[in-house]
């Protein structure tokens, strides 16, 4: 964590709300990958398997209810990342090397290209218009085109291995994490970094919202900055083991931070209180995501099991 420079972490209150499920896809995939994504209007939530993903689609009378659309299959490989491009296209990478897009629409491939991927890749992909999408590889962050494979910038963090990312919402900025616990911050349209922050201590998650960053670490504590300079980095920690992912709400009034203690927190941003507990799961939970308008969280566990939630206040 960071140096009395930047704070020291503080243990949240206890939390007033325990919230269950409100329902569960048990059966999503045979194993949880942790990689879940919401396409743009929240119509449909891909979930990877180890070498299939699956589309679930929002069934007519509302939010609670989801069926298993379709099932994208090609060469058997590990899916090692995804993400939506707009409403019905869909890039997944994976472990052979391919980075594909998909028409959920109709489950049909539309184009495939030929990269080079590691075990241990973090995938990310520009919100927008762009065709942008960048990878951790060998230690190395690459930005490219996800339609053409064109390598369009690599960067060496020099200090250690890249250990995650994220685009802010608007895609202009890309944050990096590294195993050292080094934070940096890079403008999209120039390639340059425009902030560099040493946390001390390996970073396990990231998040971005339009103003501020999200970082979790091994200890279940969760580190909150923002894009400009600042006199200290509050620290809240309200769960036990690694914070596998974070996500922002897309007003970024709440955040959410999913444990390997088998619980999801959800976070007031202007207090850093825990508003409620989400509690169901039965393994570590690996993914989490707020739907795009807001009013429903997902999250996946390690036995593959998907639970959805209503975020508090909605």
């Amino acid at each position: 964590m960071t140096n009395s420079a930047f704070g020291q972490g503080q243990s949240a209150q206890a939390v007033q709300e325990i919230q269950k499920p409100l329902f569960a896809i048990t059966n999503a995939v045979a194993g949880g990958s942790g990689i879940i994504a919401y396409n743009a209007d929240g119509n449909y939530l891909a979930v990877a398997g180890d070498k299939v993903i699956h589309i679930y689609e929002r069934q007519p009378g509302g939010r609670l209810n989801v069926a298993l659309a379709r099932t994208l299959t090609g060469r058997p490989a590990q899916i090692l990342g995804l993400a939506f491009h707009g409403t019905n296209t869909l890039v997944s990478v994976a472990l052979d090397g391919s980075a594909r897009i998909w028409d959920v629409d109709n489950g049909k491939l539309i184009h495939s290209v030929a990269m080079d991927f590691g075990k241990e890749t973090r995938f990310a992909m520009a919100p927008g218009d762009s065709s942008l999408a960048a990878d951790t590889f060998s230690g190395r962050v690459r930005l490219w085109n996800f339609r053409s494979g064109e390598i369009l910038k690599t960067f060496e963090p020099g200090d250690s291995w890249a250990s995650a990312l994220a685009f802010t919402p608007d895609g202009k900025s890309l944050v990096i994490g590294t195993e050292k616990g080094v934070l940096r911050a890079m403008d999209v349209a120039s390639r340059t970094v425009t902030r560099t922050i040493d946390l001390d201590s390996p970073i396990k998650s990231l998040a971005a919202s339009a103003e501020h960053i999200g970082v979790g670490y091994s200890d279940g504590t969760i580190a909150i900055l923002n894009f400009g300079d600042q006199p200290s980095v509050p620290e809240v920690k309200n769960q036990k083991g690694d914070i596998n992912a974070l996500a922002f709400s897309p007003n970024g009034e709440q955040f959410a931070s999913a444990s390997d203690d088998h619980s999801v927190t959800v976070w007031n941003f202007a207090t850093l209180k825990p508003i409620c507990s989400l509690e169901g799961h039965g393994a570590a939970v690996l993914a989490v995501a707020f739907s795009p308008d807001g009013k429903m969280i997902a999250s996946m566990e390690a036995n593959g099991v998907v639970n959805f939630w209503a975020a508090p206040g909605r």
